[in-house]
């Protein structure tokens, strides 16, 4: 190995090295924002239910009619807020077979939500069947989801393969320059390459 060689191995090496720093760094940003996007979907989908289901509740007594017609136009600007919350949190187009499935079946089950409150005749009876409907389906949304995080974003898995690879490959070429080395005689010239090529990485 020449001097120019093991410069030009180690400063590869380095380069390498920072490439995919930079990348699980990244990589590592995304999967906790997707986290915090899974806790506050939860939590907005969990809000959404309690207030329906509470109105649901208040229905099957006898003559709560008037009442719950008020309970409903106060609560209507927060239940709104609510929808809209998820629904931009949601991709109405998303592509992948089981979380593009259950995105859609939510947005669905949000929309009956939404009109059974703006109809002009009461439906609550729909209430707990959409409700079931809608904790079902954001349930395998946030599955899909959190086995996303568990697992690393798709650009990390392809980078820790491929750093696997390389150190692989390195590693087999370590082994041959080894036994290359132990095969033939040592001499003066050979130590100051190999001091300059730990220099190298050293510094790197």
């Amino acid at each position: 190995m020449t001097e120019a060689t093991a410069v030009l191995l180690a400063a590869i090496i380095a380069g390498v090295v920072a490439l995919v720093s930079l990348i699980v760094t990244k990589e590592q940003s995304v999967s906790d924002f997707r986290q915090q996007w899974i806790d506050e979907l939860r939590k907005d989908v969990a809000d959404v239910v309690g207030r329906v289901s509470s109105v649901h509740g208040e229905s099957i007594v006898p003559g709560s009619e008037g009442p719950i017609w008020g309970r409903v136009r106060e609560e209507w600007p927060r239940f709104s807020e609510l929808i809209a919350r998820i629904r931009l949190r949601l991709n109405p187009d998303e592509n992948r077979p089981l979380e593009g499935d259950a995105t859609r079946a939510v947005l669905g089950a949000l929309t009956e939500l939404q009109s059974i409150f703006e109809s002009d005749g009461p439906r609550f009876h729909r209430i707990p069947h959409l409700t079931e409907e809608l904790v079902t389906q954001t349930q395998r949304v946030l599955r899909e989801n959190w086995l996303r995080v568990r697992g690393g974003e798709r650009v990390y898995r392809i980078t820790l393969r491929l750093t696997m690879l390389l150190v692989a490959a390195l590693i087999v070429l370590a082994v041959v320059y080894g036994i290359e080395k132990w095969r033939s005689p040592v001499g003066p010239q050979t130590f100051k390459i190999e001091r300059v090529f730990r220099g190298v990485i050293w510094r790197s």
